[in-house]
């Protein structure tokens, strides 16, 4: 028994060399290896001094007519290389350390972005409402609180782009005419992205065209009256949530009579019906 024990003893202290080695060498590694695994984290989100918005103004001025109207069908049959990569750099990116008009921009086009990836994933579709269960109507069961894909880093819904992002933390009316929820009634959908440096002219062109577009706005409708977008009642909170406040936020957009009246809120304020069908150059029996 001395003999056998002091034989394993013996090798004990003999082996303890080799074994203390092997766990240096593998906590040496894990060291020298944590910056590649912390570098390799890093890629999946960046933080940016600016971004390029030009692959999606590419993408509008090829797929999007004068009238705001969306080729879909070709647009879906292109979507892996034209709308993917932007909204992978939508994803990857981290606007936190960008201004303010630049922050918002990117927002809006996250927005109009993700709405013609949500539509293009149903095509054909009545409206954007048929793509839930259910008449294609609005509804409860709303798409605009499906999950349309990652921005910057976060898995979102259409409701918290607009809602909690955009609307929580932009003090801009503005954006009302920006965000294109793929309807006829809805704002043209702009034939470029929105960038920070232009934000402020573009916001002013989308609003001016927005209501002196017959099709979504009559100002005036005849003597004494105006018939505005529902939008404009929806967001009341935003926009002006009297007819008084509303008028004379549209007042600047107009010249002359028009906008004298306007700043007086001296006209009698309608609202027009929504119009939800899909903002598509094809009719719906094309679609078929």
């Amino acid at each position: 028994m001395t003999s056998l024990f002091s034989t394993y003893q013996w090798r004990s202290w003999a082996c303890a060399p080799l074994v203390w080695g092997g766990l240096l060498f593998c906590v040496l590694l894990l060291f020298l290896n944590a910056p590649v695994q912390a570098q390799q984290r890093a890629t999946s989100i960046v933080v940016r001094t600016s971004i390029d918005h030009r692959p999606f103004t590419r993408l509008l001025q090829d797929f999007v007519d004068e009238d705001g109207n969306v080729d879909y069908a070709r647009l879906k049959a292109r979507a892996d290389s034209v709308l993917a990569p932007y909204l992978r750099q939508l994803a990857t990116t981290d606007p936190s350390s960008l201004g303010r008009d630049a922050r918002l921009a990117f927002w809006i086009n996250a927005y109009n972005a993700y709405t013609l990836k949500l539509i293009v994933e149903h095509y054909p579709v009545q409206n954007i409402w048929a793509i839930t269960p259910g008449p294609a109507e609005p509804k409860d069961d709303s798409p605009f609180a499906l999950e349309v894909g990652s921005v910057a880093d976060t898995v979102r819904t259409l409701d918290e782009i607009e809602h909690e992002i955009i609307r929580e933390r932009f003090d801009e009316p503005r954006i009302h005419v920006a965000l294109v929820c793929a309807a006829a009634s809805c704002p043209r959908l702009r034939r470029e992205a929105y960038t920070g440096p232009r934000l402020d002219a573009q916001l002013d062109d989308q609003a001016r065209t927005f209501f002196h577009d017959d099709r979504k706005n009559r100002i005036p409708a005849g003597d004494g009256q105006i018939e505005v977008n529902r939008i404009l009642k929806w967001y009341g909170q935003d926009v002006g949530d009297s007819p008084d406040a509303l008028q004379r936020f549209i007042a600047p957009y107009f010249e002359g009579p028009v906008r004298d009246r306007l700043s007086r809120a001296a006209y009698d304020v309608e609202f027009l019906p929504y119009d939800w069908a899909l903002n598509d150059q094809r009719s719906p029996s094309e679609q078929q």
